[in-house]
């Protein structure tokens, strides 16, 4: 029931700036949090992220701040704000109920990205959730990315990057990279350059990630992994996308 109570305040609250519940006697019960656990991150990446959500329906540019949790067998790639919504919801998930107060804190993280990107680093292994009115989940292999090296240098926190040119589903991509960090991952599924992706955007200026901050915080590196979570096939998810979206 609470799902598609939550639903119902999603919806409404694009009609508003804030999400309010102004009844001090409003409560609801909790629904279930569960997670699995997969990696510690060793560091994390902070990216701005700027992307146009839908380029067919000439949607304006969203804004974010995504995170890569990068560990020694895992690494996931997910919107700031969306472990701060799973936080939120842990924390409630231990109460009984939730009053007016609290659902209006939970309802007010504002999750631009919705995809979770989870990979597995050894197995090249990718598991994905997407939000299509509801959180679909697939699994596929790790893109094989047939970069270009380029001769170009551009510093990016104090690190020296090199360029790398690939094509990835019809768009042209220019990444910058660090060798300075002996990782071949990156933001989203770009991955599989001889250093960290810094930098990427496409030619057509519809996704652009840039690092702005670097960490060593030991993080949990998990999926959300409730049992109303819808998972299929990469093309049952595309064509529920295509339905649904």
């Amino acid at each position: 029931m609470k799902f598609y109570l939550i639903l119902f305040f999603l919806t409404a609250s694009v009609f508003h700036a804030q999400f309010r519940i102004d009844n001090p006697n409003f409560s609801m019960k909790t629904s279930t949090y569960k997670v699995e656990n997969y990696d510690t991150s060793l560091y994390n990446v902070y990216y701005r992220l700027e992307f146009v959500p839908d380029v067919a329906r000439k949607e304006l540019k969203k804004e974010s701040v995504c995170i890569l949790q990068v560990g020694k067998d895992y690494s996931k790639f997910s919107d700031v704000k969306q472990l701060k919504s799973d936080s939120l919801s842990e924390k409630y998930s231990h109460q009984k109920e939730v009053n007016g107060k609290e659902l209006e804190a939970l309802m007010n993280i504002n999750v631009v990205f919705h995809p979770v990107i989870l990979k597995d680093i050894s197995k090249r292994k990718i598991t994905y959730q997407g939000r299509i009115k509801g959180i679909y989940q697939y699994q596929e292999e790790q893109p094989d990315f047939k970069w270009k090296l380029e001769k170009d240098t551009k510093t990016i926190l104090g690190y020296t990057c090199k360029k790398a040119t690939v094509k990835f589903k019809g768009r042209d991509y220019v990444a910058w990279f660090t060798d300075s960090i002996s990782s071949n991952n990156g933001p989203y599924k770009f991955e599989g350059l001889p250093g960290l992706i810094l930098e990427l955007t496409d030619t057509g200026n519809e996704f652009h990630f840039v690092a702005i901050a670097i960490d060593k915080k030991n993080l949990p590196i998990y999926l959300r992994s409730e049992d109303r979570i819808l998972r299929v096939t990469k093309d049952k998810y595309r064509e529920v996308e295509k339905k649904l979206s």
